[in-house]
Order: structure tokens, then C-alpha cells, then sequence
């Protein structure tokens, strides 16, 4: 990427400045995405940051803070609906933000996300989800709702159980040597599923996915 971010995008169409929303993985804030928001710069896209510090608040809330900002994004756009990619939990809202909004949402775009299961990972991230549990339910609301539990019944889990608004395009990228997530879980029946080879983290910064991401993105541009 240093050396050469338009090696990504060489030989698609420019994105002409179309807003692209970049959504960061768990725990994680916009830094994170870096490589990528290089990548869509030079393929000509304009990114959109997400506004996230660290990727562990309520889904809930987040997706409501990200329709604010795809809002905005799209308002400025003259009206034309938004492309979002996001990496892991950033797939998941990238996911929630299109089914809870379609009006805002053209394409999806997830690099490893247990779209099927938002907790179907292995060990390596349990510790802090159970910290993240004990964390949120300290809130009343979020603990009536039963918040960061499969039970969870906010209008965000709501809306990730209903099957994709038909007019929204769903890109499902995965790898079956993931590590974090069950890959599994990350195929979505009626989506375009795509598998890469890599890490769950190196998915992310990995050249030839990022490839990936920009040709879905071209597609839909």
C-alpha cells in the first residue's frame, strides 16, 4: 500500500468521488482501516469515517451514530445511497446499518463478519466480551434487552435476523483459515460470498482482498 495504493483499484472504473462509509473491526477505531480508506482514495472514492474511537459500545447505538453520518454522506451525495465495507464487527454494523436503513444503503461490503451468528468466534475474543457484558449491563436498558447475549432484542437484532432488504447488495468476503470467527457463519445464503485466503486480521490489510473490496465496490458504482 505504501509503495503503490492504486495497485488496488488499476484497471476499474474511477469511483468519481462516490462517498464510501469504512466501518472498523472490534475494538478497533478509523486508524485501523488506514490501508483501506489509502486504497479507495486512489481508486478515486471519497471515504467516509465512521467515527468510531473503539468498535465496543452497543450495536444498537452504533448503528444509530452510523445513520447519522450515512445521512449526512448521503445528503451530500445528492441523494445517491451509500457503499459501506467493514472489517469483522464493522461487517456486522455495516450489515445492521443496510437492514435498518435501506433508503441509505446500496452495498455492503464484509470482510470477515459472522453474519449468521454474531457469536460464533472462538476463544481468543471471549474474555473481553464477557467484560464488554458485565460492562453494558450496567445500563438498565441495555440490560433489560439482555444486551451482548444471542437473546439480545434491540431493533438491531432485530433487523440482522430478517433477511436482507432485497434492494440492498450484500458482499460477504471470508476466509476458512479465520482463526477468530467460525468462516461458516460468514457465508450468507442469497449474498455474494466470497472466499479469500489470510487471517482474520490480515484480511483487512491483505492486498489482493482489498482488490476484492474494489471490484465489488466498482460493480456497484
Amino acid at each position: 500500500f505504501l509503495r503503490d495504493p492504486r495497485a488496488a483499484s488499476r484497471g476499474l472504473p474511477s469511483g468519481g468521488g462516490r462517498p464510501v462509509l469504512v466501518i472498523p473491526g472490534f475494538g478497533f477505531g478509523d486508524p485501523s482501516t488506514l490501508p483501506l480508506q489509502w486504497a479507495l482514495h486512489a481508486g478515486g472514492y471519497h471515504v467516509v469515517k465512521s467515527g468510531i474511537i473503539a468498535n465496543v459500545r452497543c450495536s444498537d447505538r452504533v448503528v444509530d451514530d452510523l445513520a447519522r453520518v450515512a445521512q449526512r454522506a448521503v445528503a451530500d451525495d445528492d441523494g445517491r445511497r451509500l457503499l459501506v465495507v467493514g472489517h469483522s464487527r464493522g461487517g456486522m454494523l455495516a450489515r445492521g446499518l443496510g437492514a435498518r436503513h435501506p433508503e441509505l444503503v446500496e452495498r455492503v461490503v464484509s470482510i470477515g463478519a459472522p453474519l449468521n451468528h454474531e457469536f460464533a468466534f472462538y476463544e481468543i475474543p471471549q474474555p473481553l466480551v464477557g467484560v464488554l457484558k458485565v460492562v453494558h449491563h450496567n445500563d438498565p436498558v441495555l440490560r433489560e434487552r439482555q444486551c451482548v447475549t444471542p437473546d439480545c432484542t434491540c431493533p438491531y437484532m432485530a433487523a440482522t435476523r430478517r433477511p436482507m432488504p432485497p434492494e440492498v447488495d450484500l458482499v460477504s468476503i471470508y476466509t476458512t483459515s479465520d482463526g477468530i470467527v467460525d468462516w461458516r457463519a460468514c457465508v450468507v445464503p442469497g449474498a455474494t460470498n466470497i472466499e479469500v485466503s489470510g487471517s482474520h486480521l490480515g484480511m483487512g490489510l491483505k492486498p489482493a482482498t482489498v482488490r476484492i473490496v474494489m471490484e465489488q465496490l466498482a460493480d456497484a458504482s
